[in-house]
């Protein structure tokens, strides 16, 4: 009986030890899935291309990627250039579509969700680095796809979660919620068909979820293009002196 009870007890804490999952594991194991830490690193910039869908518009962007935490992105509609940019500390837009034609600083809540989408790799690889805290929440059903579910806290307190294939490691999905005012808005991007780029593993389309986007409920955004460590200069991001 005690013999029993001592093998049931070593088992036990044997199947604990190995088999406990942290978010660190699934980090780790997107981070290989995508390539590894090493390719992450010798990317200091990139370029997105593509189309992104909402209703019935369809828009040609572009996003420009420096590290670090610089982004500039660019959207033609109806010939008309709408541009959003971080230089990694203030951010700001030039949105013709609301009779701007000079660039203006972001709010505060639009700069930080800008802030956020800075990262080729997703704002969840070195996430301690930017001070945030992961948790493993555990596993779950996706469409009949299992899922280990993180959950990140940012330096603001933000919260995120993001869910990662069980066999493959990668990104599936990951859903956001800020508040703008006194509403709390929540939006999901689904993340398909990983293509690998010189050994980077990027997905080449995104579907959001976002009820309460007044671009539509439903948005995509194809990837037609990738371009690693394209010529860019800090300056690119800056946000040009008003004439």
């Amino acid at each position: 009986m005690m013999k029993t009870l001592i093998t049931a007890v070593f088992l036990a804490f044997f199947a604990s030890v190995s088999f406990g999952q942290t978010a660190d594991d699934v980090v780790n194991a997107y981070i290989k899935a995508i390539g590894g830490m090493e390719k992450i690193n010798s990317i200091k910039s990139a370029k997105v291309s593509g189309k992104f869908s909402a209703g019935s518009m369809d828009i040609n962007f572009t996003r420009l990627y420096k590290r670090p935490g610089k982004m500039k992105m660019e959207m033609q509609i109806q010939g008309m250039t709408m541009i959003q940019a971080t230089d990694g500390t203030s951010a700001w837009m030039l949105n013709p579509f609301q009779g701007a034609r000079e660039p203006e600083k972001m709010s505060e809540l639009d700069a930080k969700s800008l802030n956020n989408n800075a990262d080729l790799e997703s704002k969840i690889v070195n996430y301690s680095e930017k001070g945030g805290k992961a948790e493993f929440i555990g596993k779950e059903d996706m469409e009949g796809t299992e899922v280990n579910k993180v959950k990140l806290t940012d330096k603001d307190g933000d919260v995120s979660y993001f869910f990662f294939d069980t066999q493959s490691g990668l990104l599936l999905k990951q859903s956001t919620k800020r508040k703008i005012g006194e509403k709390e808005v929540a939006t999901d991007f689904i993340y398909g068909n990983y293509k690998s780029v010189d050994g980077f593993l990027f997905p080449f389309s995104v579907e959001i979820n976002a009820p309460d986007s007044p671009m539509g409920a439903s948005q995509k955004a194809v990837i037609e293009t990738l371009t690693l460590n394209v010529p860019t200069e800090d300056t690119d991001y800056v946000m040009p002196e008003k004439k």
